[in-house]
């Protein structure tokens, strides 16, 4: 997440605010108000069925009402029951033939349960690549994919959402399962991988939890101005405002939603967050420009004690890791970000969870990242085909030629990642 800058005094801040508040009162469309039908968490036992179906139902009325009833194309060529099954949470379930056929045992996911968990302004389809990958390779497992409060119908319905709505939505996801699952194995992708840790100091004890996957590790934003959200919140209501033509997730987002990202990660800040002595799979870019990166090696390198540990830093444009960290730690796998042949230069935040081949993100896919463009024919060059198009992250903005730069949505090395985290999964279901 970007924050822009902002004028030292407060009067100005405040004389400002309040005209621009004035004015999106009466310009602002319905996407930016709360829709009245947000994601909740589920009460305690409720069965994770039933959260999908009421979650379909909120976000297919809210849709329906809202975009689809006052745009013709509010997500270009996705019809209504597509963007409902793009943002809707997910239980998969085990595939009894494949399962039968490899062997019910719980190297092939027998007893195992993948909670995923999406990031800021994202949806449960930000991982269903993995997801995906996770049931083929481990058949007789089972997968939820939550959709967190606020998440999935209009930007509106993160302006009053607060962080211990997100981290009850994680516990419901923990409890969710059925008895017949002996391990729990949580996904979490960016703001995910904050709300799965956080989540894993009221599960240290249990045995389920038997291991944790943090994807572009959302521990502390990386922008400099990023402690000043909750403050300016109240009278700055909005990050970015944005098309919001993404079917998947939200363009937009309010400065409460990114106030409760900041407040949610101080204690990864501030370094006092208890020792993680579960296994550890962790993936992260070295250009990241929505959060930290940096903060995520020193949470492997100091936080996390299990024997088994593994990470996948993927080495960009910024200088490289010994010179940024010292001293780094083993188990820490060095990848270079560039894939001449997938145009990609190097990794942004947003590409980590997708396949290359993915119908919407993908190297071929129907949806390009643009928002970085605030010059009409840059972003429509951008958004344009382009075989000359470049995908990486927004640090390679200044350096590339003008509308030739698509935000990263897609990994190069996804099929490489995924093997690397089976292998992980395996021996920490031995572990």
């Amino acid at each position: 997440m970007q924050f822009p800058r902002f004028f030292v005094r407060p009067q100005i801040c405040l004389v400002m605010a309040g005209l621009c508040l004035v004015a999106a009162c009466e310009k602002e469309p319905g996407r930016y108000q709360a829709s009245g039908h947000a994601i909740t968490t589920p009460q305690p036992g409720t069965p994770f069925g039933e959260y999908v179906s009421d979650s379909r139902s909120k976000i297919h009325d809210t849709l329906a009402d809202i975009r689809f009833g006052v745009e013709q194309h509010p997500f270009d060529d996705y019809t209504l029951d597509q963007a409902v099954n793009m943002r809707s949470p997910y239980e998969i379930k085990p595939d009894a033939d494949a399962c039968a056929q490899k062997g019910k045992t719980v190297t092939n996911g027998d007893g195992v349960g993948f909670l995923m968990v999406h990031g800021l302004s994202d949806g449960p389809y930000l991982l269903s690549d993995v997801a995906a990958s996770l049931h083929e390779a481990l058949p007789c497992a089972t997968l939820h994919g939550l959709l967190l409060p606020g998440h999935g119908t209009v930007p509106g319905d993160l302006r009053d959402i607060d962080r211990a709505d997100w981290q009850s939505m994680v516990k419901y996801g923990f409890e969710s399962f059925d008895a017949d699952i002996r391990h729990i194995i949580p996904v979490g992708y960016s703001m995910g991988a904050a709300l799965v840790v956080k989540a894993a100091e009221n599960h240290r004890n249990d045995p389920e939890l038997s291991g944790m996957v943090l994807l572009s590790p959302g521990f502390q934003a990386y922008s400099e101005l990023a402690w000043l959200s909750p403050y300016i919140r109240y009278v700055m209501p909005w990050v970015d405002k944005h098309r919001d033509h993404d079917v998947a997730k939200y363009e937009s987002l309010p400065m409460n939603a990114a106030a409760e990202f900041q407040l949610l990660t101080v204690p990864f800040g501030e370094n006092t967050l208890p020792p993680i002595t579960q296994p550890v799979f962790m993936a992260a870019s070295s250009d990241d420009r929505t959060v930290r990166s940096d903060v995520a090696v020193h949470f492997f390198c100091g936080k996390v004690q299990s024997d088994t540990r593994y990470m996948i830093w993927y080495q960009g444009e910024e200088k490289a890791l010994e010179d940024r960290i010292q001293p780094i730690c083993d188990d820490i796998d060095i990848v270079t970000s560039a894939n001449p042949d997938l145009r990609t230069v190097n990794h942004a935040h947003t590409a980590m969870t997708m396949r290359p081949d993915n119908p919407h993100y993908g190297l071929n896919g129907d949806y390009r990242r643009c928002d970085h463009y605030s010059e009409p024919a840059d972003y429509k060059a951008c958004e344009d085909d382009n075989d000359d198009a470049i995908y990486g992250e927004t640090n390679l903005l200044d350096s590339a030629t003008p509308g030739t730069l698509r935000r990263g949505t897609f990994n190069p090395d996804f099929g490489r990642m995924m093997e690397k985290m089976t292998d992980f999964i395996h021996k920490a279901l031995e572990h």
